[in-house]
């Protein structure tokens, strides 16, 4: 568990972070470069959970290259019914998808990213946080100190 202390707003404990694959993690199915480094840093803070309809057919390389498990899924609902089984007050969940809004909104912290294949709106207007990438997406989940900036009221 890890604790992001927002002033004027208390803690955020973290156990879990849910990313999504296509459009998040890789551009038309081809891991971005710098997201396994930074996913390897973050390992060690949460566990992780990697959900994907798996659009390229890369899931399983994927899940060899970078070293955890993937999840198949088939729509939104599957992805927020995973938040809640992990405890949605203990999850961060990083998405950029129209399938994506249902996890971020039952998220604890929800980060919709705008990457190369663009972002939904009502994604985006589901999220805590939103980023231009999501390098800049795990780089911030990687600082406490700039992210309880953005959270804090």
């Amino acid at each position: 568990m890890r604790t992001i202390n927002v002033p004027g707003a208390g803690g955020i404990q973290l156990a879990h972070l849910i990313l999504d694959v296509n459009g998040t993690l890789t551009d038309r199915g081809t891991l971005i470069p710098g997201v396994a480094d930074r996913l390897s840093r973050l390992a060690e803070r949460l566990a992780l959970h990697l959900l994907t309809a798996d659009t390229f057919g890369t899931a399983g390389r994927l899940a060899i290259e970078l070293g955890v498990t993937v999840t198949p899924i088939s729509n939104g609902h599957q992805k927020a019914e995973l938040v809640e089984s992990l405890g949605a007050d203990a999850t961060a969940a990083v998405g950029n998808g129209r399938n994506d809004e249902a996890m971020l909104r039952a998220a604890r912290l929800g980060i919709a990213v705008i990457g190369p294949e663009g972002a939904a709106t009502a994604t985006v207007v589901a999220a805590d946080v939103v980023c231009r990438s999501v390098l800049d997406a795990l780089d911030l989940l990687l600082d406490d100190r700039a992210l309880a900036a953005t959270l804090r009221p």
